[in-house]
């Protein structure tokens, strides 16, 4: 049986509907129930733009324009932002207990999905991180960065801040602070970590990994990570 052509198709059903006036909702609802009654699956697939990452000239002009304005708080929380790939909203919450020197990780309270979660730092950013924490308890600030009024950084604050390095650099992309978790799990997957760990340092949860992923706990991830970041470009 040959099939009609769709726009022929689509005539039929607009010529069936058009009394009824149906709104958006109803139209919606009968496709639903046509799919489902003829167990249809998939449809058009929309290709995911991926963002443009920095080459790793361009993080090094980066980061030395950070380091030539020597503004210790802003070097500290980038840095972070690109050992941890953490999330702006998840940044800015970081209180100082949360900070584990000893371990090397740092505690992300209720992250997406209600759950803690920690994240891994490189050993040589230990130091770094432990004479920032301690000038930030001498203040007596509660979060890990905050202004000199002790108020918390907003993320609005922190895009401006990582857009106005990034045009000092000369850098023509859109520089955003998410581009640093994006640079962090691009270099961790060409490494050759396995998307389960990484789902460990990132807070992914993806149904097609769970049964690996149940099974794996941070320590099945830490030596790996901060073997690869010995070659990380920037320290």
């Amino acid at each position: 049986m040959q099939s009609i052509p769709p726009k022929e198709m689509a005539n039929q059903i607009v010529t069936l509907l058009r009394n009824q006036r149906p709104d958006a909702n109803y139209f919606k609802k009968v496709f639903q129930y046509v799919r489902e009654s003829l167990d249809l699956k998939g449809g058009t697939v929309r290709t995911k733009k991926l963002p443009e990452l920095m080459t790793e000239n361009e993080l090094k002009r980066f980061y030395e324009v950070v380091w030539k304005e020597f503004n210790k708080s802003h070097m500290v929380m980038l840095k972070l932002m690109l050992f941890t790939g953490i999330r702006n909203d998840e940044l800015v919450n970081i209180t100082i207990k949360d900070v584990d020197l000893g371990q090397m990780r740092i505690q992300i309270n209720q992250w997406k999905g209600g759950k803690d979660r920690y994240v891994l730092f490189p050993r040589y950013f230990r130091g770094e991180l432990a004479q920032y924490v301690s000038v930030q308890q001498e203040k007596g600030a509660v979060y890990l960065f905050e202004s000199n009024r002790l108020t918390k950084f907003t993320t609005r604050w922190i895009r401006e801040i990582v857009k106005n390095y990034a045009r000092k650099a000369g850098i023509n992309k859109g520089i955003h602070p998410h581009i640093f978790r994006y640079q962090l799990l691009t270099y961790l997957t060409s490494k050759g970590i396995v998307d389960a760990k990484i789902q460990l340092i990132s807070g992914h949860k993806s149904p097609d990994s769970l049964s690996i992923y149940k099974d794996l706990g941070l320590a099945d991830v830490n030596k790996e990570y901060w073997e690869v970041m010995e070659d990380f470009p920037i320290q």
